[in-house]
């Protein structure tokens, strides 16, 4: 789900082009800490804010030698539900391969307090050649949201079965980073879903599908000893598609997400 636990791991791999700081605890162990305002907390092209603004942290350790890492996200949340806050804890491994090519693979467990149905297990890897990047996210205890079970008792009396969501979830991604004058840097991203659940998101018509496909492009630059970025973010769901799978509180459609990042 977490955008922003990635970006940590690179981080405390060196594999991102984004700049960090990092204290050295030991000359083999370092600790990445990293505050973000931002004026939306989007994952996978949905906004986990409902369009509001987020404060997200995030406190890394890495064993340099090996590449181990382990460390700590949170940030304010807004589901329209009782939970206003999200934990990530995460740990795992990030290494070039050679000059130019890099992996990560982490495992990451998110917590929301006051929503327990929300909690969930994450495999996370990636795979860098230069400035490409191939990514995977794969999660297999997903719980049935309570958006669902309304919708479900919604439309029983018309004869219409929606099912327990499926566990499974499975994302890819590709982005490229392409460096420009001044220090600033692009970043192309193409995301595909597939819940394995062939009732996930509801259409305007009662039609049903179980993928969906998201996209950004942002820019980012060092400035003043911070890191500014905007960036476009959209998906390829309608309104009724993100009411189907949020509720009142969903959020999918086109966006400009501006963010200011400062590592310590």
């Amino acid at each position: 789900m977490n955008k922003w636990v990635f970006v940590a791991v690179g981080l405390a791999s060196a594999s991102c082009t984004l700049p960090s700081q990092a204290f050295d605890l030991t000359p083999e162990v370092m600790l990445n800490v990293d505050a973000t305002a931002a004026s939306d907390y989007r994952v996978g092209g949905f906004s986990l804010t409902q369009g509001n603004p987020a404060l997200l942290t995030a406190a890394t350790l890495v064993h340099k030698p090996s590449g181990l890492f382990a460390g700590v996200f949170t940030t304010n949340v807004d589901f329209g539900t009782a939970t206003r806050r999200e934990f990530d804890y995460y740990a795992g491994i990030a290494r070039p391969l050679s000059q130019n090519t890099r992996f990560s693979l982490a495992y990451v467990a998110y917590d929301y307090p006051k929503d327990s149905w929300v909690n969930f297990n994450e495999w996370i890897g990636t795979f860098g050649v230069y400035g490409a990047t191939l990514g995977f996210k794969y999660s297999s205890n997903l719980q049935n949201p309570p958006a669902r079970q309304a919708l479900a008792a919604q439309l029983a009396p018309y004869g219409v079965v929606i099912k327990p969501r499926d566990n499974d979830r499975f994302i890819t991604w590709v982005e490229y980073n392409v460096p420009l004058p001044y220090q600033t840097l692009l970043n192309l991203r193409y995301g595909y879903t597939d819940t394995h659940d062939d009732q996930a998101y509801q259409a305007g018509d009662g039609s049903f599908r179980s993928t969906y496909r998201d996209w950004g492009v942002s820019l980012s630059k060092p400035f003043l000893g911070l890191l500014w970025k905007a960036a476009y973010i959209d998906t390829d769901l309608s309104k009724a598609e993100c009411y189907s799978a949020f509720g009142s509180a969903g959020d999918c459609s086109a966006t400009v997400v501006a963010s200011v990042t400062k590592s310590f």
